[in-house]
């Protein structure tokens, strides 16, 4: 389910207030990247996760910043997640992992989205001890039309270090949640199915 929670602004924005200050200084990587994409799949049916990741190792990677005064620098992403060619509606994802490597860490980690009402709907991933893995679970919203930039998106907030390879990154099956009415069609469908099986039932033992 998603955790809507007024814990996930206020953390959101005193990390942003403290990656501001960093980055009025030089000291903080502040970075939009463009992408990451739902593709639709068909096993199972829903929405896989792609263009999810960065890396300072491979070619197209975000340099760090060099700061031979820190061993390491905090960084604040968001992944606008495209979403052209999903059906509009209610995605559920459950236990989608991000990992951190090369001696990256996360302070916080969210997938966002806004439903038909313009409400911002926040999941936030639980982390590790240590803050090199974020695991969430929760639903999301994919509208036939965006009135802004983007309404999916993720934030990750972390270190990292300097002037040495890195990364984070992970992937994801979300699955569509039916509509009500379509909950209906099912029931209705069901009861059906129940109905002829026990008329077939009667005619045997009759």
């Amino acid at each position: 389910m998603s955790k809507l929670s007024l814990k996930t602004p206020v953390r959101t924005a005193l990390a942003a207030v403290v990656l501001a200050a960093a980055a009025s200084s030089g000291q903080a990587q502040v970075n939009v990247f463009t992408s990451a994409f739902l593709q639709p799949v068909q096993q199972p049916e829903g929405v896989t996760l792609f263009g999810f990741g960065r890396s300072t190792s491979r070619p197209g990677g975000v340099d760090n910043f060099s700061l031979p005064q820190a061993s390491s620098v905090p960084f604040f992403d968001t992944w606008n997640i495209g979403t052209a060619g999903v059906l509009p509606g209610i995605y559920i994802f459950t236990n989608l992992t991000v990992d951190a490597s090369g001696g990256s860490s996360f302070a916080g980690l969210t997938f966002n989205s806004f439903n038909e009402q313009g409400v911002r709907q926040t999941i936030l991933f639980n982390l590790n001890s240590v803050g090199t893995q974020a695991v969430g679970s929760g639903n999301f919203t994919v509208l036939a039309s965006c009135p802004v930039t983007t309404c999916v998106w993720i934030d990750v907030i972390g270190q990292s270090p300097v002037g040495a390879p890195w990364s984070y990154g992970g992937v994801g099956t979300a699955l569509p949640i039916p509509e009500p009415s379509q909950w209906a069609l099912l029931a209705l469908g069901l009861v059906a199915v129940a109905g002829a099986a026990g008329a077939a039932k009667r005619r045997r033992l009759g």
